[in-house]
């Protein structure tokens, strides 16, 4: 395994972070704009979030193609340490942990944000079923999946 390239991919994982640290800001601002009924503050959030998730996308791709170079390809991101070079084991570590912090405080903030956002369409559905009980009656409206949306689900693996 070349050093070099393992450095390389410890700043790409820092990267990787920055991302999901803009995300999870996003992610914090659509759920006020939500809880404030700003259709226009939401709306900018929900545009910045796919630029964001197709960032994310290529990360992915690039993910790949660094653990496929380091011969790392099934690796998880919680074994990474296992396979650092001695001298970037600390290194690696930290950023590991950011990592996973990154990314717990992210899912945190999207479920936030889901429920709100789900918790306010349920409101406005009774509202409509209060106004026309037969009109809201033949809505195809289900009840969102508990899961992430495919698009935003994440393997996370070293």
């Amino acid at each position: 395994m070349n050093k070099s390239d393992f450095w390389d991919y410890l700043v790409f994982l820092r990267n990787l972070g920055a991302t999901l640290d803009e995300l999870t800001e996003v992610e914090r601002e659509k759920e006020c704009f939500v809880r404030t009924d700003d259709l226009d503050g939401l709306n900018e959030c929900m545009k910045r979030e796919q630029a964001l998730t197709l960032t994310l996308r290529s990360y992915d791709k690039k993910r790949d193609e660094m653990l496929l170079l380091l011969g790392l390809k099934d690796v998880p991101l919680r074994k990474l340490l296992d396979y650092a070079p001695a001298e970037y084991r600390e290194e690696t570590k930290k950023t590991v942990e950011q990592l996973s912090r990154q990314y717990a405080l992210y899912r945190g903030a999207f479920e936030v944000a889901r429920d709100t956002l789900e918790c306010n369409l349920h409101q406005i559905e009774k509202i409509l079923r209060a106004d026309d009980p037969d009109a809201a009656a033949q809505t195809d409206y289900q009840e969102p999946s508990p899961q992430l949306p495919t698009r935003l689900r994440t393997d996370f693996r070293a």
